[in-house]
């Protein structure tokens, strides 16, 4: 018989203590691996507390995100092209593995905390709509239709992760997801590293008012995810769009980028890491700037609003207006055998259930719809079926 068998206690205590040891050397090795300006595991801070664990808190983050029913979503949420038969066609997963592989490859040579670059990449767009930005300008008219608020998915992404499905993550996140729109308002991003929970809470009520509010994060980390979102796609919606045939490649603007998603990329990272090296912001030259924009543009003006992406649109708009009077109006009326109630309600917390009105419960229910479950659940609840007897 081994000693752990009759003194359990004293074995638990000690492989604990020895944990504690490892870790403490961990967040020690820290401070000689990553940048003095880098946000430390030492200060990291979760609103209910910390809690232990084997792995370096910003890690626990990254792997709280990616076990929540909210990321197992992304597979079936629109990024820009929606309803189209096309397995390679970039979706919501995909853009944010992509944000974070590249943000990730900067971050390293600029000796920022990988960890908290990828929980912000990763988390960064759990809060979008079904059928994209699109889906948001919908919502968004129901809400304020019926009394609610506006919709902006940088506070849902926070929201989502703090009361739907609550994670206690790091403040630097929340932060990070809500501040990471915006990216393209300014080369230069400057981290705002005095905020506090308090401030945070202020600046969701700031986008919940102000959807369009452009907020700076509080970590270099965050600045810097802010910027590589906007990165990430730029070049990929192009190679999206010519795999669709809505675009040719000599359509592509002749710029400094280069005309495909590899030279952009390449372009894009060399810039800011050269810019941003040991400095205390996140920065692009000013002609890689203009050069984005004008990219940017481009695929407003050929991709985003093209007609053959937009053919199911008033469907679209009509089915969200549908969809959310419906719901609404049987939850009214049936409580707790109304759908919403079974569907979504029923194993919420007391806390989000008292305190979260009808109107942003319905916001909340269809926000985290996939693409396909918006679609089943308007066939389900508006298309008649046959009635067994």
């Amino acid at each position: 018989m081994k000693e752990s068998d009759i003194y359990p206690l004293k074995n638990t205590t000690e492989k604990s203590s020895k944990l504690s040891l490892l870790l403490d050397v961990a967040k020690q090795n820290e401070e000689h691996i990553l940048s003095s300006r880098a946000a430390f595991s030492k200060d990291h801070t979760r609103y209910y507390g910390q809690e232990e664990d084997h792995r370096l808190p910003y890690k626990r983050d990254v792997d709280r995100i990616v076990h929540s029913k909210a990321y197992a979503r992304y597979t079936d949420k629109t990024q820009v092209v929606y309803l189209v038969d096309n397995d390679h066609i970039t979706h919501r997963g995909l853009h944010v593995q992509l944000v974070s592989n590249f943000a990730r490859g900067i971050a390293e040579l600029l000796s920022l905390n990988l960890d908290l670059v990828e929980a912000i990449s990763l988390g960064h767009d759990v809060g979008h709509t079904p059928f994209g930005h699109e889906g948001e300008r919908y919502l968004s008219t129901q809400s304020k239709k019926h009394g609610g608020t506006a919709f902006a998915h940088p506070l849902q992404s926070c929201r989502l992760f703090m009361e739907i499905e609550p994670l206690n993550l790091g403040f630097a996140v929340y932060d990070g997801f809500l501040c990471h729109d915006g990216g393209m308002k300014d080369r230069h991003l400057t981290p705002n590293r005095n905020k506090t929970w308090e401030d945070h809470f202020t600046e969701q009520q700031l986008k919940r008012d102000e959807p369009d509010a452009n907020i700076q994060p509080a970590t270099l980390e965050g600045c810097l995810v802010k910027t590589c979102d906007t990165m990430s796609y730029v070049g990929k919606d192009i190679e999206d769009a010519i795999s669709l045939g809505i675009l040719k490649r000599e359509d592509v603007p002749k710029t400094i980028l280069g005309t495909n998603n590899r030279e952009i990329l390449k372009t894009l990272a060399t810039d800011i890491i050269t810019n941003s090296y040991e400095k205390d912001y996140i920065e692009i030259s000013e002609e890689v700037y203009e050069a984005l924009k004008a990219l940017r543009q481009f695929n407003f003006r050929n991709i985003y609003t093209h007609p053959k992406l937009k053919v199911e649109s008033s469907k679209v708009k009509h089915s969200y207006r549908i969809l959310f009077e419906i719901i609404l109006e049987d939850y009214r009326k049936n409580k707790e055998s109304s759908h919403i109630w079974n569907a979504f309600l029923f194993n919420k917390s007391d806390k989000y259930c008292e305190s979260i009105d009808e109107v942003q419960q319905v916001v909340d229910y269809i926000a985290g719809m996939t693409d396909r479950y918006f679609v089943r659940t308007l066939n389900k609840l508006i298309v008649p079926t046959t009635i067994p007897i």
